[in-house]
């Protein structure tokens, strides 16, 4: 959750701005307090304060690539030869986030720079964290704070997401934010760090249209990040956007220092210091970004913008005040766009008085919500991006109620008979009795953050929690009957099976797998896993299957936990590309009487039961989505859902591909649901559509909202139930 307005290694913001005689540049930095407090004592000249910080990004530390390690050594060198007033790290400081890829990196940090170095997450440090950001918490203090350097206000924000890629701010940490920003002392501009960017065409966090919208209320005049391992400079909405180089790719550092322009009034002029195999630097001016006034694009906001659907196009109309853009320009944010870069195309705006207008092709686009994105571009290229949703009307499935929890709704549904039940990162699982179309709220609780699924299963609701809970809860009430303590995060998927006819619930905490008593949380037993498990373990009876980050799906004894065989799924020596590409979130599946179906991020095999040995594979990235087994045709088939829409079904069996297509949008963890014939595929971007699994036509497209969706649906009560990273979740009636 979102910290306090200050972290532990920063002074509150109004007593340094209280303190007397003392400039916002020698108290920005927390060591720098005694030195001034001793000077104003002593009557000696205080020191001038550093006038400038530096900026780093992307330095992906791991033991297996030492080079480096040897580069961020000289890096940091360097910059404590600059006297920083501090040092900003945009994220992705490790590969992986390990305690070993940590230490690594604190190794490297000099003497001179302690307590003068910021960070804030990237999604290496998050997406694959057995810690739950602990680990990140220990080393490296509050993943959002805020402080003062340089006269300018300074916010770390963390809108990283565990066990995913790309970025979510959410409502808790904007509201931080909001909070945050509404403290800065008037005149004071405010400079952003973070690790993904925002606007223009990448795709990196889906809210970040409240982000910008918020922002734009305040003094914001730059946001640095990192993430793409590119350069670049984007003028827009009133800021300056600066992603910065990979430290891992090349030896620099970039260095913004606050000057006077030369009318006397403040800039931050933003560099790149490059350190040369010689010896010596090179320096690029990267942007000179004014601290006062406007800033760019801002003069070109639009009074009014307005967006309507009609059969099937978008019209877009704007109003402007008396500075007029040179170019206005709108396209539809595209639907494929996920944790990346997309360029779609811009239709121009023509201009009739005070109006600009055109209309949008939106033939090809299901019904539903979608964004349209309007750029007013001012006369030195400086842009103004407003996003408008808007519901395009047309035929197929419907929402026929929709409720919000606190928090994301990251894990899959899940449902028995007419319950549904959902967990969320906030810490909140409720429970709805599906009755003639409608949800009614059964119950709501709160436990510790859900990343995975909540189970039902005999009259039981197993929750796995993020604080190293597992906690079993009355099905039909709410009221909590046992709760365990574990050694490590649970964020994985909870398994129920039966062995010898006695009931087993199998969870993998972290590193380990454990086997416990359902009625009463005891141990049975448990197993060391050789790497990190979030996906789903499963069980025949006689022998336990599940995927872990050491590039291996491992078989135990049921009874007794006793490894069996390991199938290696990447040969490597390298635990960091072990955990990166194996298959540590398979949700594995067993094929009635035939194979145990692993997969990773490279291919999905299926596996003799007693001896782990390959039958069949077949290549590309199945695991996020997850095997789903279906009959078709009399025989029993998989559906394989690649991570950007390619999808197979396979003879289950052999492995041997019936048909293939192309879904036109990704899917990551959300998957389909079957229904006979049919499989109703969830999209990343909230798409929603039925696939023919005899022929993989799929129609009664609908796209739901405007968030990620990475949680499964379910179908319940004659509806198809979904929820996505804003928290909403959705019943949809079925056409």
């Amino acid at each position: 959750m979102p910290t306090s307005h200050n972290n532990e290694q920063a002074l509150s913001r109004r007593l340094l701005l209280g303190a007397a005689g003392a400039t916002l540049g020698t108290l920005a930095a927390p060591g720098l307090l005694a030195t001034a407090a001793t000077a104003a004592t002593s009557g000696k000249p205080r020191p001038e304060a550093p006038q400038g910080f530096a900026l780093v990004s992307d330095t992906h530390l791991n033991p297996s690539a030492p080079a480096r390690t040897d580069t961020m050594r000289k890096v940091f060198q360097a910059i404590v030869e600059r006297d920083p007033a501090a040092v900003l790290h945009c994220g992705d400081i490790t590969d992986s986030g390990t305690p070993t890829q940590v230490a690594l990196y604190q190794s490297t940090i000099p003497a001179a720079l302690a307590g003068r170095i910021h960070h804030t997450p990237g999604n290496h440090e998050v997406r694959w964290d057995v810690s739950a950001k602990e680990e990140y918490h220990r080393a490296f203090g509050a993943s959002q704070q805020s402080f003062d350097v340089c006269g300018v206000h300074v916010v770390a924000l963390d809108p990283t997401m565990l066990l995913q890629e790309p970025g979510h701010f959410g409502g808790a940490l904007l509201d931080w934010l909001e909070k945050d920003l509404r403290q800065v002392r008037k005149n004071t501009p405010i400079v952003i760090f973070q690790h993904h960017p925002v606007g223009d065409a990448w795709s990196y966090a889906d809210d970040q249209d409240r982000f910008l919208e918020l922002v734009e209320r305040h003094d914001v005049r730059v946001v640095f990040a990192g993430h793409v391992h590119a350069e670049a400079v984007r003028p827009m909405n009133g800021l300056v956007e600066i992603t910065l180089k990979a430290v891992k790719d090349s030896p620099h550092y970039y260095w913004a220092e606050r000057t006077l322009d030369g009318r006397g009034e403040p800039q931050l002029v933003v560099t790149r210091v490059d350190l040369l195999a010689t010896g010596g630097t090179n320096t690029t001016t990267v942007a000179t970004v004014a601290l006062t006034g406007t800033g760019p694009g801002a003069d070109v906001e639009p009074a009014s913008v307005h967006v309507s659907a009609a059969e099937a196009a978008f019209a877009v109309q704007a109003t402007f005040g008396r500075n007029a853009p040179v170019a206005v320009r709108a396209q539809v944010v595209p639907e494929t766009g996920f944790s990346g870069t997309v360029n779609a195309p811009y239709t121009e705006l023509t201009r009739t008085g005070a109006h600009w207008r055109t209309s949008l092709d939106a033939a090809a686009l299901p019904p539903g919500n979608h964004q349209v994105r309007l750029r007013a571009v001012a006369a030195d290229g400086s842009w103004w991006d407003s996003v408008r949703t808007v519901e395009l009307p047309g035929a197929g499935p419907r929402v026929a109620w929709e409720t919000t929890l606190d928090g994301s709704v990251q894990g899959a549904l899940s449902a028995a008979g007419d319950l549904v039940v959902a967990g969320s990162t906030g810490g909140v699982v409720t429970a709805w009795s599906m009755r003639h179309g409608r949800a009614k709220q059964r119950w709501t609780v709160r436990t510790g953050p859900v990343y995975r699924e909540p189970v039902v299963a005999d009259s039981t609701v197993f929750v796995p929690g993020a604080d190293r809970t597992v906690t079993a809860l009355d099905a039909r009430t709410g009221r909590r009957r046992w709760q365990v303590r574990t050694a490590e995060p649970v964020l994985s998927t909870p398994s129920l099976a039966r062995i010898d006819g006695i009931g087993v619930l199998l969870v993998a905490a972290g590193t380990t797998l454990l086997a416990l008593d359902p009625g009463t949380g005891r141990e049975h037993w448990h197993a060391a896993l050789g790497g990190f498990a979030a996906g789903r373990p499963a069980c025949d009876g006689e022998r336990v299957y599940v995927g872990a980050g050491d590039a291996r799906a491992h078989a135990f004894d049921a009874r007794t936990g006793t490894p069996l065989w390991t199938f290696t799924t990447r040969a490597t020596t390298d635990p960091n590309t072990a955990l990166l590409y194996g298959p540590w979130d398979d949700r594995t599946v067993l094929v009635p009487n035939g194979p145990v179906v692993v997969s990773s991020v490279s291919a999905t095999w299926g596996l003799d039961r007693a001896t782990g040995t390959a039958l069949w594979s077949v290549s590309g990235s199945s695991m996020y989505a997850g095997p789903r087994l279906a009959t078709v045709g009399g025989s029993t088939a998989l559906l394989l859902i690649q991570e950007r829409g390619a999808t197979l079904l396979v003879d289950a069996l052999s492995g041997a591909t019936r048909w293939q297509t192309t879904l036109g949008f990704p899917v990551f963890n959300s998957g389909a649901v079957v229904d006979g014939d049919t499989a109703w595929v969830l999209g990343v971007n909230s798409q929603v559509g039925a696939l023919d699994l005899n022929t993989g036509r799929l129609d009664r497209l609908v796209k739901l909202g405007t968030g990620y969706t990475f949680s499964t649906p379910v179908l319940a009560g004659g509806q198809l139930i979904a929820a996505d990273q804003n928290g909403r979740v959705r019943g949809i009636n079925l056409p």
